[in-house]
């Protein structure tokens, strides 16, 4: 199955630098059209930035869900989950900044999606 989804610039590069392996989303209104539980290893993912309208192809290599921020950046770390940097407690600000993510995380829990770039393409 393949999915498009956008991403700030600054996630989008560090995806493109192989620095960011793992795309966290809370399900919310803004990306509705995807089912994030229904993603499966193997399925690709077409990146958009949402700026530079760029795009990227990544493969998913496994989907995890946590109940809370805590619990993914404690699980998975911060090195390859945020592309600010920061420690487990800037991570959960910066999530919590996401429009829909502080509160949609408490419904609905939070995916971490680990990628591998494939290819990328204009």
């Amino acid at each position: 199955m393949q999915y498009s989804l956008e991403l700030n610039p600054r996630p989008f590069e560090a995806i493109q630098k192989g620095i960011k392996k793992i795309e966290c989303r809370v399900p919310t209104d803004h990306n509705k059209d995807i089912s994030f539980d229904k993603l499966k290893k193997g399925d690709l993912i077409r990146f958009t930035n949402n700026i530079t309208k760029e795009k990227m192809n990544v493969r998913v290599l496994g989907i995890r869900h946590y109940s809370s921020f805590r619990d993914l950046l404690e699980s998975e770390g911060t090195e390859g989950v945020l592309s600010s940097g920061g420690n487990v407690e800037e991570g959960i600000k910066s999530f919590e900044n996401f429009s829909g993510y502080k509160e949609g995380v408490k419904k609905q829990g939070v995916y971490a999606i680990e990628i591998k770039r494939v290819d990328a393409s204009k």
